[in-house]
């Protein structure tokens, strides 16, 4: 692990100000699936054990909460609305192209949709 992940790692986990709380349990999930923490998941870097990751939270908190494109920016760690939206559009293109990636979203999704439907007690 390099040093950046590791000093990442060890540092208080993120707060979401944002319209839908539910963007937070996307990003959860997403990391949680992956193996990164939510802290990970904002990171301004390249590699594709986080930028695929991060694709995928931005893809889910996108289709699944009613966050404007600017505010899910915001939450992913200040990138601009064109940002998501463009990783709105290469997960949908990644999920149409390969299987693997496919069934790997698909299972995303249903943990996700469980989260919206189990009620909290």
């Amino acid at each position: 692990m390099s040093f950046a992940l590791a000093e990442i790692r060890t540092t208080a986990p993120l707060r979401y100000k944002v319209s839908d709380p539910f963007v937070a349990e996307v990003i959860a999930t997403v990391a949680a699936e992956f193996g990164l923490s939510e802290r990970e998941m904002m990171v301004h870097s390249r590699d594709h054990r986080i930028w695929k990751p991060r694709m995928a939270a931005m893809y889910y908190a996108r289709l699944l909460t009613s966050c404007s494109l600017p505010e899910l920016g915001r939450v992913f760690g200040g990138r601009s609305h064109t940002t998501v939206l463009r990783a709105f559009r290469r997960c949908r293109e990644m999920i149409d192209a390969d299987e693997m990636w496919a069934g790997r979203m698909d299972r995303l999704l249903v943990k996700l949709v469980e989260k919206i439907v189990t009620p909290r007690g």
